[in-house]
């Protein structure tokens, strides 16, 4: 009895303490509430303002509408998802509360913050700013032009759909950063994305700024118009060289929904078909005044620009000789980082020095590159005594107010003493670290072991050995110019090199796209695999990459008796990796399955074409 009661209070305190676990699983999170509504409208559009919170309220206390005309709302919908992760239970409520509303007259307005209470806590969300345009403007209906079978491709307005170049500025100095943007605007349905041709951005050093893999379409004001925009890609460029750059077109290829069919009556909307059109685009290009930095540069200027701090560290300062001693300087902030060279050192002239080891850590960003740069020295004392290290000096231009400004280290004062192998040594500096070996002990100069000697007046010249020497190097001679004439006019059968390696640069790509399938990067595997058969079909039907399509591969490959469930293997697998790589939705496709399909396609393709 008494332990029937001991294991009934066991259980029921592992009851509540699990309880009270989960409870501070679900209510221990940080609370998030959150409104969101499109950015722009037209006069009369039908609009939603959505309310999300992570967690249950008790009250919810919506904003103020007057500028909107109410429809409906509050309307409340909830969500729940359970998770149990190595025995524990976790709950998170997702809970939302949404107005449906109309734009009544134009103007910018702002819906204030609503507000909510949460296990007794007061919350409120952002406000959110609605603009609401007189845009009577439709969307123009692109017409589809039909080529040859499979060849579809869409003319519209090109104020309907178009790329642009945007700079956050157009003016500025020799190594200061700007920011490239690559955008889309759009008024008509765009279902995925193809070919991107990004510029090489000449005359500037180029570095990503970091994006999401999937691209997203914000309603977007331009000129009075509503567009659809969707950002591409967001690179940081400093310019390399003062006068007028420019930044080369962006080309995209697009793929617009469009319906055929239906002649125009009250049935069309039930018999229509809808079909994927290609609609390529190509920006215009921008040109950026690149101004030089003023002339007054101080002798310890290295290149930076922006806005910088330098600091200097030392390990020890007190030492033995043949001890080495590590000095670091580091260079912090924010521009050119990457782009910073080291600082000129006086150092002693008894320490043996060698190059720096430099480590950099930046983070890219639209407000700049910042992070920082260290160069590492290893200094070897080789005698005893007391020396100056004296302050570093570094100047950088400083873009707040266009001059520069020059930054000092503090001053190091070193005590070395006298180790115990010291010994009389020449001190050389300018060493790699890896070159560095105990020197000073001068037997290592002393050549040991037997000398060859030679008789008195025997001289080669003339001798056996001097004529056979030049017969041996004209036959190499001979040898070498007949190999250099095959090899050369084996090169010059191009055909036949692309075909024998094709093959070989195909499976190279795909090895890419395995180690790509292994780390999950999604748009570079299927990008690899892309290029892994474009290659080996450019190179094996002799035909330059610009010019392959569908059409044009099917029809090559017939010539060359390639069976027809290949040739539709290889279209599938192209539509499969082009979908799973530029559609701005996320499609869900098995990156092993399209691997193995690629590998045996080349193997069966291969096979076919050698017979």
């Amino acid at each position: 009895m008494i332990m029937r009661r001991i294991r009934k209070y066991i259980a029921n305190t592992f009851l509540i303490t699990g309880i009270l676990m989960q409870g501070r699983t679900v209510y221990g999170q940080e609370v998030q509430f959150q409104a969101s509504a499109p950015a722009v409208v037209r006069v009369g559009e039908q609009f939603r303002l959505d309310y999300t919170m992570n967690g249950a309220p008790s009250s919810f206390q919506g904003p103020k509408l007057d500028d909107f005309y109410l429809l409906s709302g509050p309307n409340k919908s909830s969500s729940t998802s359970i998770q149990i992760i190595n025995g524990r239970r976790s709950q998170n409520i997702t809970i939302t509360y949404s107005y449906y509303l109309q734009a009544t007259r134009e103007g910018k307005y702002i819906i204030e913050p609503a507000s909510c209470v949460i296990d007794k806590n007061q919350y409120n969300s952002n406000p959110v700013q609605v603009e609401v345009i007189k845009d009577a403007t439709a969307p123009a209906q692109p017409q589809v032009n039909q080529g040859a079978p499979g060849s579809q491709n869409v003319t519209a307005p090109s104020d309907q759909i178009f790329v642009k170049i945007l700079t956050d500025r157009n003016s500025v100095y020799l190594g200061q950063h700007l920011v490239a943007t690559l955008k889309l605007y759009t008024r008509l349905d765009v279902t995925g994305l193809g070919k991107t041709n990004i510029p090489d951005f000449n005359g500037f050093w180029s570095q990503d700024i970091p994006m999401p893999s999937q691209i997203s379409l914000e309603r977007e004001n331009v000129g009075g118009v509503i567009y659809n925009t969707g950002v591409i890609k967001k690179v940081l460029l400093f310019p390399q060289r003062a006068g007028e750059i420019t930044i080369e077109p962006f080309e995209l290829e697009t793929f617009v929904r469009q319906r055929v069919g239906g002649g125009g009556g009250i049935w069309d909307d039930f018999f229509s078909n809808y079909t994927n059109v290609s609609k390529p685009l190509v920006s215009k290009p921008v040109a950026i005044k690149v101004m030089p930095l003023p002339g007054n540069v101080p002798s310890s200027f290295t290149g930076a620009v922006g806005q910088v701090k330098m600091s200097a560290t030392i390990d020890k300062t007190e030492t033995v000789t043949n001890d080495a001693i590590t000095f670091r300087i580091s260079i912090t902030g924010n521009g050119n980082i990457k782009l910073v060279e080291a600082p000129h050192i006086n150092f002693p002239p008894d320490f043996e020095t060698y190059d720096p080891k430099v480590t950099t850590n930046v983070q890219n960003a639209e407000s700049g590159q910042t992070g920082s740069k260290t160069f590492e020295y290893l200094l070897i004392p080789r005698h005893a005594g007391k020396y100056r290290l004296p302050p570093v000096q570094f100047s950088y231009f400083d873009l707040a107010d266009n001059s520069y400004k020059s930054l000092a280290s503090q001053e190091y004062n070193l005590n070395i003493a006298k180790g115990a192998d010291e010994v009389a040594t020449s001190v050389t500096s300018g060493l790699k670290k890896e070159e560095y070996q105990q020197i000073g002990t001068d037997i290592l100069y002393i050549k040991q072991g037997a000398s060859d000697l030679f008789p008195i007046n025997r001289y080669l010249f003339g001798s056996m050995h001097f004529y056979l020497t030049y017969a041996l190097a004209l036959a190499i001679f001979l040898f070498i110019v007949i190999l250099r004439r095959t090899h050369i006019k084996r090169m010059q059968n191009v055909e036949m090199i692309k075909n024998r390696r094709a093959n070989k640069l195909a499976r190279k790509r795909l090895k890419a796209a395995s180690g790509y399938h292994k780390t999950g990067e999604k748009e570079l595997f299927y990008e690899s695999v892309l290029n892994a058969l474009s290659g080996y079909l450019s190179d094996k039907l002799n035909l330059p990459v610009a010019e392959l399509s569908k059409e044009r591969i099917t029809t090559l490959l017939e010539e060359n008796s390639v069976d027809n469930e290949i040739i539709n293997r290889l279209m599938d697998l192209i539509h499969t990796c082009e979908m799973a790589r530029y559609s701005p939705v996320d499609q869900v496709s098995d990156m092993k399955a399209v691997y193995a399909d690629a590998v045996q396609f080349l193997s069966d393709l291969e096979k076919t074409l050698k017979r």
